[in-house]
């Protein structure tokens, strides 16, 4: 996220802060479903390197809670503008 802008009201840092939470999570989103193809193709394999598909799960749910997260922070944030803005 990025510093305060001079002169930024809370109002503006919050919706500021919202719509970089609206951009991570869209990103966080095609991240999983690269993983997610990924993990696909190399399932789909005569000998899929299991350590791999392994290692690729993991990373899909560290990812798919991050989105989790930010789903909740942006939830709330959007509470607060929406009562405060």
């Amino acid at each position: 996220m990025n510093a305060p802008m001079a002169a930024e009201t809370g109002c503006q840092l919050m919706k500021r802060l919202a719509k970089d939470l609206k951009e991570s999570i869209t990103k966080g989103e095609k991240h999983a479903d690269e993983v997610e193809s990924r993990i696909a193709q190399l399932e789909a394999q005569a000998n899929p390197d299991q350590a791999q598909i392994s290692a690729l799960k993991q990373t899909l749910e560290v990812i798919r809670k991050k989105i989790e997260d930010e789903r909740t922070s942006l939830s709330e944030l959007e509470d607060v503008i929406s009562e405060n803005c």
